[in-house]
């Protein structure tokens, strides 16, 4: 998530990037230590159907996200299914490439209207997907005319399917947020008894990622209300707020973020963690969060971990969800990641996920939806609604973790459209840890 990574650029997560022209490939891009192609392809003087197989130099580690789309090339138009045809050479494919760990092959088929025309081309191409945190990176390869296909044998697309979620643990820890005093400043209640806490560990501010929230308490920041009960729900939520005049600093003045001193905190940003609460989140371990978001532009909310030991990295993100009014933004992707200490520092891997592809009908924003992930000593597998849809190996260790939910804004969200749509909420029906 980022949260804990001031002075971190964004793009360490691992966004791909546009190589020299291997031998066999119009192009390729790298993501950590894989290297995808795109392969040159040829149809038969009769085909009416190319075969463009996307391959990486290894089997991925990790979860990767590609669009890719057909586009115009020498001498040919595309047209969509159901247009006209005339002066039509193929129909346009758009659509995703999702390569799961242990898969290195992708093939996509693009239908032709008629057979290929010497000295006519259809581009193929494919970019990465993870707008806004990567910029984005592009390569292509051709279809063209020749003497037989290239692809002599059909090729098929790997699929190896991720571990669904185990089975026949014991539930260690579970919570709906329904106590009058379940969250401080502090993480403890009168008696000494552990809480959920208000605030990061680190305090509650995040200049590190130009955040234009201050994560407030409403004990302590009269002027914000952070949390409440959903009354149709009967739902905690925690919420992101709008306010015209700043947010007071108790001392006659205003708060202001130390990124941008010359213009005080117009928003307040939420949190809860279980840092004082229950911080035994380990391996063979299971969370999962019960939440249904807000779409509020310049909203940031997250669902996360962090290591009960200090220091940062290593962090593991359940989901992250940008918020913003960019023409690119699609209301049903998020962002999974880890972070960990590499040789040269943090390092990070994420794939942004489209996740229409993995339950039909799925919405954050009008009901509820459990996301998981489970712990192994192996690997990271992150599930939705109990669908496994992408994994990490675990480079951040055995923890001990502790949870943490957020509704932030700015930072790669951007800025909002001002007071419009605030408050940004985060329902919350239920946290729960499993041990196997």
């Amino acid at each position: 998530m980022l949260k804990g990574s001031v002075g971190l650029a964004l793009t360490t997560i691992g966004p791909l990037t546009v190589l020299d022209t291997p031998a066999a490939a119009d192009g390729a891009l790298s993501f950590g230590d894989a290297t995808i192609a795109v392969v040159d392809t040829t149809v038969g003087p009769a085909e009416l159907w190319a075969e463009v197989p996307v391959k990486l130099n290894a089997p991925t580690t990790c979860t990767l996200v590609l669009e890719y789309e057909t586009r115009d090339g020498t001498g040919t138009i595309g047209v969509l299914p159901g247009e006209t045809t005339k002066d039509a050479d193929f129909f346009v494919a758009r659509g995703f490439l999702i390569f799961q760990p242990g898969e290195q092959v992708k093939v996509v088929k693009i239908r032709l209207v008629r057979p290929l025309e010497a000295g006519k081309s259809i581009i193929f191409q494919i970019s990465d997907f993870g707008h806004p945190l990567f910029g984005f990176a592009r390569a292509s390869g051709e279809v063209r005319l020749g003497d037989l296909p290239s692809v002599a044998a059909p090729h098929v697309s790997d699929n190896v399917p991720l571990p669904p979620l185990p089975s026949h643990g014991s539930v260690i820890f579970s919570d709906r947020l329904l106590d009058r005093n379940f969250a401080n400043d502090e993480g403890y209640v009168a008696g000494g008894n552990p809480c959920w806490q208000s605030r990061l560990a680190s305090g509650r501010r995040q200049d590190g990622n130009k955040e234009l929230g201050y994560y407030a308490d409403p004990s302590l920041n009269p002027e914000t209300t952070v949390w409440g009960i959903d009354p149709p729900t009967g739902c905690r939520f925690i919420q992101a707020e709008y306010h015209q005049d700043g947010l007071s600093d108790g001392q006659g003045g205003k708060l202001v973020p130390g990124w941008r001193k010359e213009t005080p905190f117009r928003f307040s940003s939420a949190i809860v963690t279980s840092r004082t609460l229950f911080n035994r989140i380990t391996l063979n371990t299971y969370v999962e969060f019960n939440v249904r978001l807000m779409k509020v532009r310049g909203s940031w909310p997250g669902l996360w971990l962090l290591p009960v030991s200090p220091g940062w990295p290593p962090e593991i993100d359940l989901l992250e969800t940008y918020i913003t009014g960019a023409p690119q933004y699609r209301e049903d992707v998020i962002f999974s990641s880890i972070h960990w200490k590499g040789e040269k520092g943090p390092d990070a891997r994420g794939a942004a996920m489209p996740l229409g592809l993995i339950e039909e009908g799925v919405d954050l924003f009008s009901r509820f939806n459990r996301f998981g992930c489970f712990i192994g000593e192996q690997q990271i597998v992150y599930y939705l609604n109990d669908r496994p849809y992408c994994a990490m190996p675990n480079r951040v260790g055995a923890g001990p973790w502790y949870m943490l939910m957020d509704v932030a804004v700015g930072g790669p969200a951007g800025e909002p459209n001002g007071p419009g749509g605030f408050p940004a909420r985060m329902y919350i029906a239920g946290v729960k840890v499993i041990q196997f």
